[in-house]
């Protein structure tokens, strides 16, 4: 009798373990928007590595910075991929669907052109207003809060040769600061911030 009654014991502890795993059902994914069907072209291939991110945005969560030093890390809200593998993916497919240019986020064995990335900043910029200060709560100010995206870029030969540097900033209004509209706006800003890089790559007819 004591037997079966421990062995009830443990069975009804193990079931009660699986209870915190209720909070993973309610994580919503976000995917940086990007071109589906692209038309390449034949030369050269451009190899986009991973890109450089901030220290505070590499993990899977969406992490909310802005500009006063709030950080806010959302739990249920989390990118499909590594961040800097998500951005340097977007970029690729963006600049192949501009460009024609067949990009590669692994070094191709031929002669090619390389993107280097770097995200200086991804955050939530909130205007300057009566009141404002780094201890207000945020979003709960008056003023109209954007998302905005910087990035340097360096195009290269594969020998490392400079061909272009620049940074380009880009930022879009915020309908309300959530992780959803967040991820909306900054994949606006990244195809702008593509269409920018697309001007520095080689003419399509050019190659012909």
């Amino acid at each position: 009798m004591n037997t079966r009654a421990l062995l009830l014991g443990f069975t009804a502890l193990l079931s009660g373990c699986i209870i915190f795993d209720k909070k993973s059902e309610a994580v919503t994914f976000h995917l940086l928007a990007s071109p589906a069907g692209l038309a390449m072209r034949s030369t050269p291939t451009l190899f986009v590595p991973r890109s450089v991110i901030p220290a505070a945005l590499r993990r899977p969560n969406v992490v909310m910075i802005d500009d006063t030093g709030w950080v806010r890390i959302e739990d249920a809200h989390r990118w499909i991929a590594p961040l800097d593998r998500a951005v340097s993916e977007a970029v690729a497919r963006h600049l192949t669907s501009l460009t024609g240019l067949p990009s590669s986020t692994q070094s191709p064995a031929e002669d090619h052109l390389v993107l280097l990335l770097t995200v200086d900043k991804m955050e939530i910029f909130t205007p300057a207003g009566p009141g404002r200060s780094i201890f207000a709560i945020p979003g709960t100010a008056a003023n109209t809060d954007t998302a905005t995206l910087q990035v340097t870029f360096r195009l290269e030969k594969s020998d490392g040769t400079l061909l272009s540097s620049k940074t380009v900033a880009q930022s879009r209004a915020l309908k309300e600061r959530s992780p959803t509209e967040f991820a909306q706006a900054q994949s606006a800003n990244l195809a702008a911030v593509a269409a920018e890089i697309a001007k520095l790559l080689p003419n399509p007819s050019s190659s012909k």
